[in-house]
């Protein structure tokens, strides 16, 4: 038997990755379960590999369960868990799968529409800021409501506060301790939820943070509030835990009258654009302009502590991605019948190269956010579920959709990759085994081959970098072999790997007259390629290929 002397992935996801195999979210009330408009509440489980397996329950009931033979996008109808009351309940959605799957709920009553990315439970968290804004005035604005009835009369029932909707994300018994941040002092509320149970919170213009002793979701949720035209539409904000905050944001220059900005942060935080600085305290309900270098000079907001920045538009809450959560590759689930786009940033030098499924961006009319390296588009999706990359610079992608004659939802799209692959967006990285033991070029690729593996195939210098820190990181030291080999026939090289032959990182004087390739591995070195005799000893450098995903079909299930 071999000995492994080395098994290592060639990339590691982080936190910004949206797929898992554990999720728990539910459906906040929307409009009013009395309404006269039917309601349809949706899950799209999105499977990254074949035979996944996913089971969706609510309350320990079975609802639904799949087996997915290849990747698609699953429609879920889900019944009867809206929840319209406040307390305690068991109407909590989970998803559980045995392979990595993404979870995208759509909530519709009328032209009340609000769509969210599910996180995975690995990544939600103990601890969340709410941002406890003050809707009222940009309310009044939009309509012109006469302020003073509005302001004082407590026979006008509008209510723009928001509730709080908490989901136990555990099996066990969870401690959940709400803070409200009153005018005469804190108020501090504690609720034990039950195993995967969720309880809704009425309305309070003073949410402050949640915080708990194990995972929890959180979404901030009203099921009316007013839009323009003296509209109504639901919101359901699911919120990100306090650990993925930022202090660096890019948002384009949107019309800025009906814009608004929120800072959310557990300590006092400067927020900066351009010139102007402006301080925010925790616990403010104050909305800020859309500052004036957002639309003219200078669109970059930074804060001098990790915080949370979100857009307000009427009907409307947006995360702000912070830079340190672009990302490589995303999925956009839209409703092609809503005027979709994806509204796309990318570094302007590397525009050209964005990638929507297999194939380039066309149509494009990129704008240069000024004072940045960036620029942005809105691109108008043609299909319900699509792959938005780029090979070597990260992005932001946010979708954007119309509900009715005004009304606009949508939010960061879903993160498949942290980091940019000039082979595609990867959703299973390439892992390799070093054997110690020395063989021919050929029974190395058989002895690969026996264990569902090819030889390393590094058709890329990006993948070259990610297998050198690899083996630098185990000290490897030797000669490998590379998947790569002469054809008899044209001389010219090909992989084992199927792939296309572009980049090599050939030593001095190669390659010479050898028909199959070794590498040098020494730590800290250049790893550089050379032409060897095909019967000479090296070891087998074996890899699982990666898999890449670049189309998905929507299928109702």
């Amino acid at each position: 038997m071999l000995a492994i002397v080395l098994i290592i992935s060639l990339l590691s996801q982080g936190q910004a990755v949206d797929y898992g195999t554990d999720f728990i979210t539910a459906f906040p009330e929307n409009l009013a379960y009395y309404f006269p408009a039917t309601l349809s509440l949706q899950l799209k489980i999105t499977s990254l590999l074949p035979n996944t397996v996913i089971t969706v329950s609510m309350n320990t009931t079975v609802i639904k369960q799949l087996t997915n033979g290849s990747p698609q996008v699953s429609i879920v109808n889900i019944n009867n868990a809206e929840v319209n009351q406040l307390g305690i309940s068991g109407s909590a959605i989970r998803i559980i799968s045995d392979k990595n799957i993404t979870v995208f709920s759509i909530s519709k009553r009328g032209d009340s529409v609000q769509s969210n990315l599910v996180p995975p439970t690995a990544h939600l968290g103990v601890e969340y800021l709410v941002p406890s804004l003050n809707y009222t005035e940009l309310a009044v604005q939009m309509n012109t409501y006469n302020v003073s009835q509005f302001a004082s009369s407590s026979a006008v029932l509008m209510d723009f506060s928001y509730r709080l909707l908490i989901i136990n994300a555990k099996e066990t018994d969870n401690v959940v301790t709400v803070t409200e941040k009153q005018p005469g002092g804190d108020i501090v509320t504690t609720i034990t939820l039950g195993p995967l149970a969720l309880t809704q919170l009425a309305s309070s213009a003073y949410w402050f943070k949640v915080s708990s002793t194990d995972k929890v979701a959180v979404i901030l949720t009203n099921p009316c509030v007013d839009s323009l035209s003296c509209r109504c539409n639901m919101i359901a904000h699911q919120l990100r835990p306090s650990e993925l905050l930022g202090t660096e944001f890019i948002f384009p220059q949107f019309n800025s009258s009906t814009y608004r900005l929120f800072v959310t942060s557990a300590e006092s935080v400067d927020l900066s654009c351009g010139s102007e600085t402006r301080n925010i305290q925790p616990g403010s309900l104050g909305l800020l302009p859309y500052l004036p270098d957002l639309v003219s000079t200078n669109p970059i907001l930074k804060t001098s502590k990790p915080s949370a920045v979100r857009v307000i538009r009427p009907g409307f809450i947006i995360d702000l991605l912070p830079k340190s959560m672009f990302a490589g590759c995303f999925l956009v689930h839209v409703n092609i019948n809503t005027q979709p786009n994806a509204l796309v940033i990318v570094e302007t030098a590397q525009k050209d190269l964005l990638y929507i499924g297999s194939a380039l961006a066309t149509g494009t009319s990129w704008e240069e956010i000024s004072g940045t390296p960036y620029s942005w588009d809105l691109i108008t999706m043609t299909t319900s579920s699509s792959i938005i990359w780029h090979p070597n610079s990260p992005i932001a992608v946010y979708s954007i959709e119309k509900s009715g004659a005004v009304g606009v939802y949508g939010g960061p799209a879903i993160s498949l990759n942290n980091e940019p692959d000039p082979n595609g967006c990867v959703v299973v990285p390439m892992s390799f085994e070093l054997s110690n033991v020395t063989m021919s070029w050929q029974a190395s690729r058989s002895y690969c081959t026996s264990k569902n593996e090819i030889l390393v195939s590094p058709n890329f210098n990006y993948t070259q970098q990610k297998m050198v820190a690899a083996l630098n990181s185990m000290n490897a030291e030797g000669y490998a072999w590379l998947g790569l080999r002469r054809n008899l026939v044209t001389s010219e090289w090909y992989w084992h790997r199927s792939v296309a032959f572009g980049f090599a990182n050939w030593d001095n004087n190669q390659p010479a007259g050898g028909l199959c390739v070794s590498m040098r591995m020494e730590p800290n070195g250049n790893f550089t390629w050379s032409t060897v005799r095909c019967c000479s000893p090296m070891l087998p450098l074996c890899a699982t290929d990666m898999v890449t995903v670049t189309t998905l079909t929507d299928v109702p299930i």
